[in-house]
């Protein structure tokens, strides 16, 4: 069976103030032809399908389209579960009904995790469809059980669940969370977006071994967590600046017999991409010196180290779709100025304010201004009297 894998589409994402609708879908037209071309048995999107959980009419269309698109016209199933961003209840509407045009929609979580069998030449294909959970969710169901955390939740529903899974035949797990292997759970990149304080969300990826291949989202980037078969297919878009430098994709699955299956990716070619500038104002400013599409959203890095009155307005006139800016040029100045966080500990309130007013005002402070300070300080730590000059 030829699967394709993907997730964290987001309809109705909108990053810094720009809708990324026309953006989405000129990606999931170019998904659905990929499908055909390819003429892929399933497809599996591993949750996150809308932004928010109150999505925009705009949004719940297109993926009404896109549903009736893959489903009807080209005749591929769709298997699907919800993520953080998605509304269990509304996503599960109306879902036993869509499951007669090849539509399977698990959007509420169960302590039984739902199993869809298809076949193939090779006999059944067990997929497993657990959406986003909560461990307070869980914690209900399993009153007995100590849970406190995501990996706790998670491990519980998959101990209670072991019984079902016949491990003498294919079975893929769909699901949506942050998995890596605790012995290093760095080895997965999260954008600052994605990063829970603590890595609470942490679900150690070694508890879904059993399964042949494992469905992931909730993380951007494509990747692997830990093993080939464990994977995220990452976002078909790019939502953030950490993204600016990873090339999105499709993920495809060939799996024929137990134990035989091949991991293939597929680039993605965006309407327009999202990209770092960096150069002087003067530089980017300069319509001769565009390098790409300049209807691109992109970050402009200036490495000027003096404020620019109306930059990003000027800057806007190149490029219409510029989502920010930033002066890394007076940064790093004020960077290099600053002592270590050990070394304040060592400094006077006096001094720290010489440093930063030298850092801003790029000179050093006069006898004047150094005495009203001196003054200010002593009169906030209570020795200076209001009645002296």
């Amino acid at each position: 069976m030829r699967i394709v894998h993907t997730s964290d589409w987001h309809l109705g994402k909108i990053v810094n103030e720009f809708s990324m609708l026309d953006d989405q879908r000129f990606i999931l037209k170019q998904m659905i032809d990929f499908l055909v071309q390819q003429k892929a048995e399933l497809l599996v999107i591993a949750g996150d399908l809308y932004d928010r959980s109150i999505p925009p009419a705009d949004a719940v269309s297109l993926l009404d389209e896109v549903f009736y698109r893959i489903t009807v016209e080209a005749g591929i199933p769709i298997i699907a579960v919800s993520g953080n961003h998605d509304s269990p209840q509304r996503l599960n509407f109306a879902s036993r009904i869509y499951e007669r045009s090849g539509l399977y929609v698990e959007g509420i979580y169960n302590k039984t995790i739902r199993k869809i069998t298809l076949q193939d030449e090779f006999g059944n294909i067990h997929f497993y469809c657990l959406p986003y959970i909560e461990p307070a969710i869980v914690r209900a169901d399993f009153p007995d059980e100590k849970i406190h955390s995501y990996d706790d939740a998670f491990r519980t529903l998959i101990h209670h669940n072991l019984t079902e899974i016949d491990l003498t035949e294919r079975n893929v797990l769909v699901t949506h969370g942050f998995f890596s292997y605790l012995k290093n759970p760095d080895a997965v990149e999260r954008s600052d977006s994605e990063i829970s304080i603590g890595g609470s969300d942490l679900i150690d990826a070694s508890y879904v071994d059993m399964f042949d291949y494992v469905a992931l989202g909730h993380l951007h980037r494509q990747q692997k967590a830990g093993r080939d078969n464990i994977r995220y297919s990452g976002s078909p878009l790019k939502y953030s600046i950490q993204e600016s430098t990873s090339q999105k994709s499709i993920t495809t699955i060939e799996m024929r017999e137990k134990g035989e299956l091949s991991i293939k990716k597929y680039g993605l070619t965006p309407r327009r991409d999202m990209r770092v500038l960096l150069g002087s104002f003067e530089q980017l400013s300069n319509a001769a010196n565009v390098q790409g599409n300049r209807e691109d959203y992109v970050y402009a890095q200036l490495t000027d180290d003096s404020l620019i009155p109306c930059a990003m307005d000027k800057l806007r006139t190149v490029y219409p779709n510029i989502m920010g800016m930033e002066l890394i040029g007076r940064k790093h100045e004020f960077d290099a100025s600053v002592s270590a966080a050990a070394a304040v500990k060592n400094k006077t309130p006096q001094e720290l304010f010489e440093e930063f007013y030298s850092a801003v005002k790029g000179e050093e402070i006069t006898d004047s201004r150094r005495t009203m300070a001196s003054k200010l300080f002593s009169k906030l730590q209570g020795g200076y009297d209001d009645e002296t000059n």
